[in-house]
């Protein structure tokens, strides 16, 4: 297993943190600790995932494919 530490910044909105929990999920991964906030209308929060090694690259290239959502 890995550990992967991931920030994300993007406009508030329903659903934001379910869509980073199905791509850690759809990895095999597990969410392991977070922090998160609301600030001025944004979301940003940073969290630790474990994943299986084999699967680090994908999870992160999904991670990324959610910016086409506005997350950074």
């Amino acid at each position: 297993m890995e550990s992967l530490v991931v920030t994300v910044i993007g406009k508030d909105r329903p659903g934001l943190v379910e869509s980073v929990s199905a791509a850690v999920e759809a990895h095999g991964g597990s969410w392991v600790e977070s922090r998160m906030s609301r600030l001025a209308g944004h979301f940003a929060g940073i969290l630790r995932v474990s994943v299986p090694s084999a699967e680090a690259d994908a999870l992160s290239d999904a991670l990324e494919a959610l910016r086409a959502g506005g997350l950074r």
